[in-house]
């Protein structure tokens, strides 16, 4: 049954998440490109993750800075790829987003992006029972996803970091 279970889990991911490649292409000229993919992403057909944040850590410029944020009970109740405008407007009243968009840290004291800055971030963030992915990204950045922890330790935890990769062909906006 529980093998059942993750089948029908995973094919309503890849249902969801198939199309996402197509849908950042056709809409690459969106400035807020992220929120879009991060809403699919965390969303109950996603992964339904119930409180993440996406940021991109500059090592560059010694900086990080807050990029989307998504909020269950903020979520957008309808097609957001269908109604962009409606999407966005809601996106810009979401506290969350408002929140995770309004971080920006500069001249960090360890431009390695170290555990005591993710903690901060956790802290900032209001985020129980943390968990956190940091990948490679475009232009020597590095993208940074925390979010509230899966309640089921399941494959689909496993293939969140895969489909995180999709937020670094995003504008940084």
């Amino acid at each position: 049954m529980a093998e059942k279970r993750k089948t029908n889990q995973e094919s309503v991911l890849l249902h969801q998440l198939g199309s996402s490649s197509r849908k950042i292409v056709n809409n690459h000229h969106l400035e807020n490109l992220s929120e879009f993919v991060l809403h699919d992403l965390c969303s109950e057909q996603g992964f339904g993750i119930q409180k993440g944040a996406y940021l991109v850590h500059n090592p560059d410029f010694e900086c990080v800075k807050g990029i989307a944020g998504y909020h269950q009970p903020e979520s957008y109740d309808s097609a957001s790829w269908d109604n962009q405008k409606a999407f966005t407007s809601h996106m810009k009243q979401a506290e969350f987003n408002k929140k995770v968009r309004s971080y920006n840290q500069m001249n960090l004291k360890n431009p390695s992006l170290s555990d005591t800055n993710i903690d901060q971030l956790v802290d900032y963030l209001q985020i129980s029972d943390p968990a956190y992915h940091v990948w490679d990204s475009k232009h020597n950045n590095k993208g940074i996803f925390i979010f509230e922890s899966f309640d089921d330790q399941s494959a689909m935890k496993d293939h969140l970091l895969n489909f995180l990769h999709m937020l670094s062909f995003c504008p940084v906006f």
